[in-house]
């Protein structure tokens, strides 16, 4: 695979970098964005001094990005774009995040909301700048390209739509000119604070649209997961009660069968008994035995078993 996630991986040729005289690193990009606009993006820190504090799964994620990421490799400036908002997001913050919401108030919201985008567009800006000085077409493979196709038709606003009702697309943030943004780069976003909320004037509603989003995707997902556990137990259970009713009417059927058939295994045990009785006694005596003997021995049998009087008689 030439793009995971619309990264371009490195291949075995490429992982030494002979190249890196004259290309700079993903690292090095960042350090000349940084240094070009006044420090805005680390405030006077290298790039793994900022990283330092944050936690350890975002770290791995930046620490990726930043190996396997070759700005010059990338199939599309669309696709590196979206990789900047990605990189932007792991080392400045998210802007909708649901925590913002419980430990700052709107005004707090705004200027942080102001500075990651202004984070955002520079990092983006820098990295569309160097792609063009570095990216060469003929040097990407038709695989890449492909997938790059693929990455960017998986991520756009029509399989966002489409995704409705299981997740929401997200809305994107406001711009802020490149005037403004160099008066914030240059004085800071308190003094330029008022011309700021103009320019992001439904920003605040944009975030909070953005975090229901982003909350409402798993909320949903773990419904539909929960539904169709409740659906199956039911069944289970519905089973279950089938299989039971089942063997119990076979039960009983088995039991009104042996009732029906009761009757008659009694009758012929006892005339079997009788018949044994009666050579018994010839065997014992020689003899047969008289009428009142039999009718003794006959009266004795169906009344051990509960057969009606007579009813075994030969």
């Amino acid at each position: 695979m030439a793009l995971t996630l619309g990264l371009p991986l490195k291949t075995q040729g490429s992982a030494l970098r002979c190249e890196s005289v004259f290309i700079p690193s993903l690292k090095e990009v960042l350090q000349t964005i940084d240094r070009e606009n006044s420090q805005y993006l680390f405030n006077g820190k290298t790039v793994q001094e900022h990283t330092s504090s944050l936690s350890w799964n975002r770290k791995r994620k930046i620490r990726k990005i930043l190996n396997q990421l070759q700005v010059e490799n990338v199939p599309s400036q669309v696709t590196l774009e979206r990789q900047a908002v990605e990189l932007g997001t792991l080392l400045f913050g998210a802007k909708d995040a649901p925590t913002r919401w419980i430990k700052k108030n709107g005004q707090e919201r705004m200027e942080e909301s102001a500075v990651l985008i202004v984070k955002e567009q520079l990092l983006k800006e820098g990295l569309v700048k160097t792609w063009g000085q570095t990216h060469d077409a003929a040097t990407v493979s038709t695989l890449s390209k492909v997938m790059d196709r693929v990455w960017r038709f998986q991520h756009s606003r029509i399989m966002e739509f489409a995704g409705i009702p299981y997740w929401l697309p997200k809305m994107p943030d406001k711009a802020i000119s490149k005037e403004l943004m160099f008066k914030v780069i240059r004085d800071g976003y308190t003094t330029h604070q008022k011309e700021v909320a103009i320019a992001l004037k439904s920003q605040n509603y944009r975030d909070a649209y953005n975090t229901f989003a982003k909350i409402y995707k798993p909320v949903v997902f773990a419904l539909i997961f929960i539904f169709i556990i409740e659906r199956s137990y039911d069944q289970y259970q519905d089973e279950i009660n089938k299989a039971v009713d089942s063997m119990i009417k076979d039960l009983q059927q088995q039991r009104d069968s042996l009732d029906e058939a009761l009757p008659q295994v009694k009758l012929e045990e006892g005339k079997n008994a009788f018949r044994q009785a009666l050579e018994g006694f010839k065997m014992k005596w020689g003899e047969e035995p008289t009428p009142a003997e039999r009718a003794v021995m006959q009266t004795r049998i169906e009344s051990a078993l509960g057969l009606p009087q007579g009813s075994i008689g030969e």
